[in-house]
């Protein structure tokens, strides 16, 4: 006569290598797109930074032009674009004191600063690169405050 068996539970303790496997797929593919998102982050705050200082580049030459041509410190030969060493770009320069301002700037053969009327300027500046020139007005606050007699 055979000896019985004692009944047990059948139930399951873990998991199967199907689930494993499924588990272990899904947390690659939620890594591989949080590495595609900071990968894209990286690159966007890259361009961000270039572009900041691209900005920088071109507002600090205008402050220092107009602040000059306003205060009736400079005239359109007091500035003038030399090639930078090492690089395709050029330098802003006070003539004057033959001082570098900022790089950065293309190379054009337009002057910087053109006189339109008595006391108005027009600047006008490029960063290296663009296609687009930055054109902006500027007045000598004595001449524009002259009257008709010619003193201040």
């Amino acid at each position: 006569m055979p000896i019985p068996r004692p009944r047990v539970a059948c139930f399951q303790a873990g998991t199967t290598l199907v689930e494993m496997m499924i588990a272990m797929l899904i947390g690659t593919l939620v890594i591989l797109a949080a590495g595609s998102l900071f990968e894209q982050a990286s690159r966007t705050a890259a361009r961000v930074a270039v572009m900041t200082e691209r900005q920088a580049v071109i507002s600090y030459a205008l402050d220092v032009v107009i602040g000059a041509l306003r205060r009736g410190e400079a005239d359109p030969g007091t500035f003038a674009l030399r090639p930078s060493e090492g690089s395709d770009d050029c330098t802003l320069h006070d003539v004057g004191s033959g001082e570098p301002l900022v790089d950065g700037l293309a190379c054009d053969d337009e002057p910087i600063v053109i006189e339109e009327a008595a006391g108005t300027y027009r600047i006008r500046l490029r960063l290296s690169g663009e296609t687009t020139a930055l054109v902006l007005y500027a007045v000598d606050r004595d001449v524009a405050l002259m009257t008709e007699e010619g003193t201040p």
